[in-house]
């Protein structure tokens, strides 16, 4: 086949969820097909490395500048603008002129037996083709915004917050209906869409990891080191991170003195690198070179999210690395977990730290654990296969079209 692949930017470095599913589910893809990658034009040198990358996999790769509203620094300006419209931000941050007479350019101009598209907010253009199209859904975005609302506590956040989720809960899904069908990264996901609008193709493409890369090592640990990781500045993780330490950390340490907690990822807001400075047994790395060095010293990686969608791929990442996990229910959403067996899922502040000394104290637990949790990545969630399972999905489109 040849799949016309259009996503907002190109998938590289490998630093955050949505980046590293686009990365892994294009590059499986191409392995079998032909595969012509449409996006905005990276603006910096690390980025700009994602493009040899992708094209010595076969990938003919595809960049448009990037639009004035589009800009990082332009951000304030139209989400203020978004309060005042009908039109959210997400528009103003995914939409440009360019793109679509670039689109429209390469539909004119080629023949492709199918049309893949990143992220519900690219429905917002005018894609006319008469050839199968699927929309990846990384999330409900729209519940994400909402939740946010529910839990920020900044008056200006929860505005655009509650902005934002008031209008895109009506975009959603009218971008969702212009595709064939729409991927989505749990069951979950899918029976909310599919409520909203019961005509609409669902099939669930779950997140994955690289079990080849995430494995277990050889590596002295630390017994008391607890793992944070993610792209901190993602509001989800900052208010996971700052929860956890203002209702759990105190617990944790009045029970284990000599507890650490490491924050490992990109772009802190201020009010998480703060934390290593009100407390001197919180690390906060910002980015770092390889998150693997992490996850072999962590006893115990949490994911104390309250906020999100879809599914964490740092989960699947620590049970590869054949660590012990312990989540709330929100943060292990879209995983087909065990509690108990793969994963402990804890949802008030007492009980979340009584699971984390537990697990640092209960040697057999916390192996019972890593080892379930690396059999069930092996099992269902490593890259090949769900690259597989899409590839099925994209060929009985294009056979039925």
């Amino acid at each position: 086949m040849n799949i016309l692949f259009l996503t907002p930017y190109l998938p590289y470095p490998l630093n955050n969820g949505g980046l590293i599913r686009v990365f892994h589910l294009l590059t499986n893809i191409a392995k079998k097909h032909q595969v012509t990658l449409l996006c905005m034009e990276p603006d910096n040198d690390k980025q700009r490395e994602g493009i040899d990358i992708l094209r010595s996999k076969g990938i003919d790769v595809n960049l448009i500048p990037v639009a004035a509203n589009q800009k990082k620094e332009k951000k304030r300006l139209y989400q203020l603008k978004s309060l005042f419209s009908n039109k959210t931000y997400q528009y103003h941050q995914y939409y440009s002129k360019r793109m679509q007479q670039a689109i429209t350019e390469q539909l004119d101009s080629n023949k492709y037996d199918l049309l893949m598209v990143e992220f519900s907010q690219m429905g917002y253009y005018d894609i006319t083709t008469d050839i199968p199209r699927y929309v990846d859904q990384h999330n409900v975005e729209y519940e994400i915004m909402q939740r946010t609302y529910e839990t920020e506590k900044s008056p200006l956040r929860r505005l655009l917050a509650k902005s934002e989720w008031r209008k895109y809960r009506e975009h959603e899904i009218e971008n969702c209906e212009k595709f064939s069908g729409c991927l989505t990264t749990s069951k979950r996901d899918a029976d909310i869409l599919q409520q909203r609008s019961p005509g609409m193709e669902c099939h669930v493409i779950p997140n994955g990891v690289d079990s080849d890369f995430f494995k277990p090592v050889n590596a002295p640990v630390d017994p008391n080191m607890i793992l944070f990781t993610g792209t901190i500045s993602y509001y989800p993780n900052t208010e996971g991170i700052l929860w956890f330490y203002h209702n759990i950390w105190h617990l944790v340490k009045q029970k284990n003195p000599k507890a650490t907690f490491c924050i490992a990822g990109k772009s802190p807001p201020a009010e998480v690198q703060n934390l290593s400075a009100l407390d001197n047994q919180i690390t906060v790395t910002g980015a770092v070179d390889d998150m693997r060095d992490y996850y072999a010293k962590a006893t115990v990686v949490v994911v104390p999210l309250r906020v999100g969608g879809g599914t964490r791929l740092k989960i699947l990442e620590g049970m590869a690395m054949q660590k012990a996990i312990i989540s709330t229910s929100v943060g292990a959403e879209g995983i087909d977990h065990t509690d108990g067996k793969n994963i402990l899922l804890r949802d008030t502040p007492e009980a979340f730290a009584d699971a984390v000394i537990e697990v640092m104290s209960n040697q057999k637990l916390r192996v019972d654990l890593e080892q379930a949790g690396r059999q069930l990545v092996e099992d269902k969630y490593d890259w090949q296969a769900v690259g597989s399972i899409l590839c099925d999905v994209f060929e009985a489109g294009v056979k039925a079209a």
